[in-house]
């Protein structure tokens, strides 16, 4: 790979690149001497830095195209990826480079910047006080569309086997992670959060048994339904809402400053599954399938309502008593789920429509 990265590092002329900006980047960061590279080829970081900013302008701009904000969220979603690849992987020594840091940072501004100016994001309330804050969360998702999402209720009464199947592969890559994103909360958390916090990773991780951990009940759920799962975990299914919802929890799970927003997310997200799920396993069983092939959703219907309590009332409610500030950081990060999570349904609902 490294004879093939700098060959195309080589050739590099004007202000194009050999491959998608985003396929270039995780060729790059797959290199084992990419501070070599760099150093070998200066002209390299400002067409990349160049690169990165024309796709932004094209993703995020006043004539933004869906194909260029795919392009910059897998380029982001690549970038991500070294945190959690194999330590001997070659991405993991890229890790943080600095080039490649910058250049993650640089995507992540822009992309934040248009989500609090172009989406709907409501302001924290005035009213709001460390004793209401849950409740306004609460509230928060009550009202937001996500919460009651049409594509539940087409799973629950219209899908086929084939469209169900295809919202299983969908929902792998972040499902598949979630183990990943407790352990990240609980990094640096605070003392009195670390108990509800470990709770949930006592849960994720199946109490301790490896057949129930809720990575291994998700494949079991996928091999039940003989559905293989590639490399990727089906990321290659995900439009840029999809990359987008993924991309958040990462957002917040690597950068310390958005810490926060993280705990909102992960909030957010306890709130919504249960009743959602429960849809999902009532469809579910309308095609044939078993309790033993749904204990993965099963499982999370029960054992959210208790953890969607836990983060309000043994997370949320002692950080924000502690530091006020973080209210705000935590409401960012709520809103933002929803919303990634909204777009990333009705973008699902069109695809699986499509399957006969």
């Amino acid at each position: 790979m490294e004879s093939s990265v700098s060959h195309n590092a080589s050739s590099l002329s004007g202000r194009f690149l050999p491959a998608a900006l985003d396929e270039y980047i995780c060729t790059l960061l797959g290199t084992m001497h990419l501070d070599s590279i760099f150093s070998h080829y200066p002209s390299l970081v400002a067409q990349l830095t160049e690169a990165v900013e024309t796709e932004l302008t094209s993703a995020y701009g006043d004539s933004s195209t869906d194909n260029s904000r795919k392009t910059i969220q897998k380029t982001l979603f690549w970038l991500y990826q070294t945190t959690l690849v194999d330590p001997l992987a070659p991405e993991s020594k890229n890790q943080h480079n600095a080039v490649m840091v910058t250049l993650r940072r640089m995507i992540e501004k822009t992309w934040l910047a248009y989500e609090m100016q172009n989406c709907c994001m409501p302001g924290l309330p005035l009213t709001v006080s460390p004793a209401s804050f849950s409740q306004h969360l609460q509230q928060l998702w009550i009202n937001h569309r996500a919460s009651e999402h049409p594509i539940y209720e087409f799973l629950q009464h219209q899908a086929s086997r084939a469209q169900l199947s295809y919202f299983f592969k969908s929902d792998s890559a972040l499902n598949l992670l979630f183990f990943d994103l407790i352990a990240m909360a609980l990094v640096g958390a605070r003392p009195d959060t670390r108990g509800e916090l470990s709770r949930n990773m006592w849960d994720e991780s199946g109490m301790g048994s490896d057949y129930f951990t809720h990575v291994n009940l998700y494949k079991s759920l996928l091999a039940e339904n003989l559905i293989p799962l590639p490399d990727d975990n089906y990321v290659h299914l995900l439009g840029w809402q999809g990359l987008t919802g993924y991309n958040l929890f990462l957002l917040g799970g690597i950068n310390r400053e958005h810490y926060f927003k993280l705990i909102g997310a992960l909030a957010i997200t306890e709130l919504l599954d249960p009743s959602q799920y429960q849809k999902l396993v009532y469809g579910s069983k309308r095609l044939g399938l078993s309790d033993q092939q749904l204990h993965y959703y099963t499982e999370h219907i029960d054992v959210d309502v208790i953890h969607a309590n836990g983060w309000l009332q043994n997370v949320i409610t002692p950080v924000v008593y502690q530091t006020p500030a973080a209210m705000t950081e935590i409401w960012i990060g709520a809103n933002l789920r929803l919303n990634t999570v909204d777009k990333y349904y009705d973008y699902l609902l069109e695809e699986v429509k499509k399957i006969n």
